[in-house]
């Protein structure tokens, strides 16, 4: 019996492999069919008997509740049939793995045909007839739910290798329920939107353990990261929060970190309820926020800082681009929140199945004590103090003038930034705008009242207001200021005209206050401005000349002071910089009884390139200056007063020689000494910082000259030594002499030597054996009109004469109907003699008839 047992299992093995034809075994993703061979997973239960036994096809069969597996490259189809009325409630859940390697490594869906039920935006059930649901396999379920009629093909990514979809019907639906979708599997090389390539991958963030889409961002300047909805190219699941945490630790020295989130590209920004703009005009971009963002709207909320405690820069909803939303500081939280319920959704410009968004990141680096971002964690005030008018500083500006820049960061709605300008004492503020710009993006149903409808402004959404001291100099409602935009075309290389009164704001004292208010927040309503600002230092050296106040304020007397520095006003009103085109100040310095000026002139500066050379005057050895033809005027001059009115040079700078060469000392002969600086036909660039002196003064014991240098009658001798035999000639050494004839009377000068060249040549000096000189002035104001080589009193052949310019008709009309004078000064540089004779002389009365016809 044994035996016979054993030969009968040996002959069924047999039979067994003789009937079974060999051939290999089917693949994950293909179905075996009972005849051996392998067809594609989504071929079964298709009503066609692709396998040609029908094995595909059984009774009863249906493609719910099966597993899917397919290739790379490979696209397949599934259709669920409508249920009939007798299996309701009907539930399908179909699983699809990618397996890896050929197999792919994540999912996608794209629904062709999406008839599930009826889709209620109002309802407190979205969903009431029947829904889709998806889910994946180590994510958390959202619990979100599709519905509706889909008007075109929409598309999902799963975000693992394995998601469900599970399809619900409770009741029968009013509309036909039809449910066909594709699917492929893609490997993570080809899904280069959402991973990027491998020479450039993209940084998604990590995903915080027990979430399904919170991730976490560090360090994103050195990577390209990039915040993506969830299941990113395709659309993301409904009811579901994602809160993307974005962060900066490294900050290099001296800077500070903010963060910066956009999207530019409207095929990245697809959210559910985007805004139509089918009627809208093309060439307008458009955005939904704020009060738009309804309970069944999508949205995103951007806060200013690294949780939902902080500041919300801006809600979004929809629309066509993302602005630039940044964060004040190195932190960022956005959130993501998507209804429980809603229709799969397309993109109906280009029938795309490409939904979601992506948000590029970009880390902005600013100086850590720049005016670009807030310094306070709460609130918007920036304090701008001058620096010390006297200090180095400013002939750099440094503290003194610069451009501010409304904040690079995004302002959280209802904010108001308050720009406080202090200065010194005797400063005034000025303040230009270079541009100002305001514009609502945000185009929807509450466009109108924007964002939280709170009044606070008064229906402004900007507002702006110029504060000196406690008087409103500017008031504006979504309007600018005034502009002195033009300024915005200088460079290195172009400058442009200075600001005018009406194109800018100038303080009357040492503080200006500004006031920036955004009422819908900057990130959505973007309002910014550029200034140029200034502390304008409006001192003056000395007292107001009380009889030259109509001539400007740069004339100016030193009575009581005695010693002290002066300098070139620094008021850049005065300068071509600050509108001006000529300046001319006098610096007058008095002393009292037995007291002399002496006044040393350290340096000074005409421009960058002054066409004028200081020279040296060959009779007096004075400095001089020389100025070429057609050029202007920009001098420093020195000048003695002996009389009031009367004036004689004793120097004069107009080139830049004196940067590096000694100081100029004057001591006056009298009580009066005068500093006039000049400078004509300014360019628009120059001001106190290229046309500049710096003088010092001091007045300094002396004995008067106590005898009287102004002559009046008949005649006179004057007799000049060097150097000097009396105690008179010391002490009024210097001071001329001034010779007045009365009314109606002419003026004779006798004297010994040879006149020369008022503008000596160096060929010409030799012609003189003596360098002492008599200079004979005439006029009002006096001009040398004769310089005599002085020779020994007496000697007949050298005997020279000099008249008034009146006796020979000659001199103005001004001229003449004043008497007569002559300014005698003797320059004393070696030792000799000279002396003159003086007459008052008058024509008879034929002869003036005969000059006068």
């Amino acid at each position: 019996m044994r035996s016979l047992s054993t030969w009968t299992v040996c002959f069924l093995l047999g039979y067994l492999v003789g009937t079974v034809s060999p051939g290999p075994a089917c693949r994950i993703s293909e179905f075996p069919c009972h005849n051996g061979h392998c067809i594609r997973l989504d071929r079964y239960c298709d009503g066609t008997d692709n396998c040609g036994d029908k094995s595909d096809e059984p009774m009863f069969c249906t493609v719910c509740n099966r597993t899917y597996y397919g290739d790379v490259g490979k696209t397949y189809d599934l259709q669920v049939n409508k249920p009939p009325e007798t299996r309701l409630p009907f539930l399908c859940h179909l699983t699809f793995t990618a397996n890896g390697q050929n197999h792919g490594d994540i999912v996608q869906l794209i629904f062709d045909e999406f008839k599930v039920g009826r889709y209620e935006s109002q309802g407190l059930d979205g969903c009431p007839d029947g829904y889709m649901q998806l889910s994946e396999l180590g994510r958390p379920f959202t619990g979100g739910s599709w519905c509706g009629v889909s008007s075109g093909p929409a598309a999902y990514y799963s975000e693992t290798a394995t998601v469900t979809a599970s399809v619900k019907l409770f009741a029968n639906p009013q509309s036909p329920f039809q449910f066909r979708l594709r699917f492929r599997f893609v490997s993570r090389r080809e899904a280069i939107v959402r991973f990027g390539s491998p020479a450039s991958p993209l940084e998604r963030g990590q995903v915080a353990p027990g979430t399904y889409c919170t991730r976490q961002f560090e360090e994103c300047y050195r990577k390209t990261c990039k915040l993506q909805s969830p299941n990113y190219p395709g659309m993301y699941p409904r009811n579901v929060s994602c809160y993307w945490s974005l962060r900066q630790k490294f900050v290099p020295t001296c800077k500070h970190a903010m963060i910066a989130v956009r999207q530019e590209a409207p095929h990245k920004m697809h959210m559910k309820r985007s805004i139509n703009v089918l009627g809208l005009n093309k060439t307008v971009r458009a955005l939904r926020a704020w009060r738009d963002c309804t309970g069944e709207r999508d949205h995103l909320i951007f806060y200013d800082g690294g949780s939902t405690n902080d500041p919300v820069l801006a809600k979004y909803c929809g629309g066509d681009w993302l602005p630039r939303v940044v964060s004040r500081g190195p932190e960022m939280l956005v959130a993501f929140h998507s209804s429980p319920f809603s229709i799969p959704l397309h993109s109906p410009p280009s029938q795309s199945p490409l939904r979601g968004f992506e948000l590029d990141v970009e880390i902005v680096f600013v100086d850590s004590d720049s005016l670009d971002f807030s310094h306070e964690a709460a609130g918007c005030n920036f304090e701008l103090n001058a620096t010390d008018p006297d200090g180095d500083e400013v002939w750099t500006g440094r503290g003194r003038r610069g451009e501010l820049l409304s904040t690079r960061h995004s302002l959280p709605p209802n904010t108001t930034c308050t720009y406080s300008f202090k200065g010194f004492p005797n400063d005034l503020v000025w303040i230009s705008f270079v541009s100002y710009s305001q514009r609502a993006l945000l185009v929807g149903e509450n466009a109108a009242h924007a964002l939280l409808g709170n009044g606070t402004s008064g229906n402004c959404a900007t507002k702006l207001r110029v504060w000196d001291g406690k008087v409103l100099l500017e008031d504006k409602c979504d309007e600018p200021p005034r502009l002195c935009d033009h300024t915005a075309l200088s460079n290195a290389t172009r400058f442009t005209r200075p600001c005018s009164d009406s194109e800018s704001y100038i303080s009357t004292g040492r503080n200006l206050v500004l006031q920036h208010h955004t009422e819908d927040g900057t990130a959505l309503h973007p309002a910014s401005f550029r200034l140029r600002y200034e502390f304008v230092d409006v001192r003056f050296e000395g007292e107001l000349w009380p009889s030259r106040e109509k001539k400007g304020p740069c004339y100016r007397v030193f009575r009581k002071q005695h010693v002290g520095d002066v300098f070139v006003p620094r008021n850049v009103f005065l300068y071509g910089r600050g509108g001006a085109r000529n300046l001319n100040c006098v610096y007058r310095f008095e002393a009292g009884p037995s007291e002399r000026v002496r006044l040393i002139v350290n340096n000074a500066s005409f421009g960058l390139d002054p066409t004028c050379v200081t020279g040296i005057d060959g009779h007096s050895g004075r400095s001089v200056c020389d100025h070429h033809p057609d050029s202007r005027i920009a001098e420093l001059s020195v000048w003695e007063v002996p009389w009031r009115d009367i004036k004689l040079p004793r120097g004069c700078l107009c080139d830049n020689s004196s940067l590096v060469s000694k100081p100029m000392v004057f001591l006056s002969s009298s009580r009066a000494l005068e500093l006039h600086f000049v400078a004509n036909d300014m360019n628009i660039t120059e001001d106190f910082t290229n046309l500049y002196f710096h003088a010092t003064f001091e007045l300094i014991r002396m004995v008067d000259c106590p005898r009287k240098q102004k002559l009046l009658g008949d005649g006179g001798e004057i007799r000049f030594t060097s150097p000097p035999e009396q105690r008179s000639d010391l002490l009024c050494a210097g001071l001329p002499w001034m010779i007045e004839a009365r009314a109606n009377k002419s003026l004779f000068i006798l004297s010994w030597g040879a006149f020369l060249p008022l503008k000596l040549r160096q060929d010409e000096a030799t012609r003189c054996p003596t360098q002492n000189r008599i200079l004979i002035y005439s006029g009002r104001p006096p001009k040398v009109v004769k310089a005599l080589c002085p020779a020994e009193p007496g000697s007949r052949p050298l005997a020279v004469h000099v008249f008034s310019e009146e006796w020979w008709g000659e001199g103005d009309l001004h001229t003449r109907l004043k008497p007569p004078n002559f300014l005698i000064e003797w320059v004393s540089r070696e030792s000799g003699i000279a002396a003159l004779h003086w007459l008052e002389i008058s024509r008879p009365r034929s002869s003036l008839l005969q000059q006068l016809q």
